[in-house]
């Protein structure tokens, strides 16, 4: 069975941040695009899979609506790579002022491409042409998206969480609390010193545990402000 690491990270409250206003829109779109800037960074200056050092630490990512997939190139039984990812990732889109959810699971990814009618399979740059309109399509699909998604669709707020019954071993240190199978990450904390990594070679803003609690606090209070449960679950995953 595939089980390569997912980490599914979108931006919290984008919908609201859309409809509300027509500068909230601009910033929902302004930050859609600081997400798929960072996650461009990280895989060309990061993990570009490098024939001649690391071919095989090379990632795949996949824009869904306003969030991503990112996807490894093979099993990794220790998860500390893709926690450190989706930590840099998080703690960059804070400093920019956009709130993100990050979950991590383990499952397939492949094309599927092949099982789409012959019209959409050999259109041009998955586009095909209705007449005067347009289809568009994703030619990808697997558990490594399902399970992460599903996974972040059970918890509630800026939060990296984790599906620890899919790894054999998981930093202990990185975990604030469990609940069942879900760890919530302690991204805000400094002490993990391959996403500093990461932030470092990827020219991503990584700050520190206070600067991160600085920017949240004014994150939920600038309108739209998100709920109280959103805020409650989004402390799980702070340091205590």
């Amino acid at each position: 069975m595939d089980k390569r690491w997912g980490i599914n990270i979108d931006i919290e409250g984008f919908s609201n941040l859309y409809e509300h206003s027509e500068a909230s829109q601009t910033k929902a779109i302004r930050g859609l695009h600081q997400l798929m800037d960072a996650v461009i960074k990280v895989g060309q200056k990061v993990y570009p899979g490098d024939p001649n050092k690391n071919y095989l630490d090379r990632i795949f990512a996949h824009q869904f609506g306003d969030g991503f997939i990112l996807v490894s190139n093979f099993e990794e039984p220790d998860p500390s790579r893709s926690i450190a990812i989706a930590t840099s990732l998080s703690r960059h889109m804070l400093l920019q002022g956009f709130a993100t959810k990050a979950a991590i699971s383990t499952g397939s990814m492949s094309d599927i491409n092949g099982c789409y009618p012959d019209a959409m399979r050999y259109a041009q740059n998955n586009t095909l042409e209705l007449g005067m309109g347009l289809m568009t399509s994703i030619p990808v699909m697997g558990t490594a998206l399902t399970k992460a998604h599903k996974l972040g669709g059970r918890v509630s707020g800026n939060v990296v969480v984790i599906d620890v019954s899919q790894f054999p071993t998981f930093p202990e240190n990185l975990i604030s609390e469990r609940e069942g199978n879900i760890g919530y990450i302690k991204w805000m904390s400094d002490q993990n010193s391959l996403a500093c990594e990461i932030s470092q070679k990827a020219d991503l803003q990584f700050g520190s545990e206070e600067q991160l609690l600085s920017r949240f606090s004014a994150y939920i209070a600038t309108v739209p402000c998100p709920p109280q449960k959103w805020i409650e679950g989004s402390r799980r995953c702070q340091s205590t």
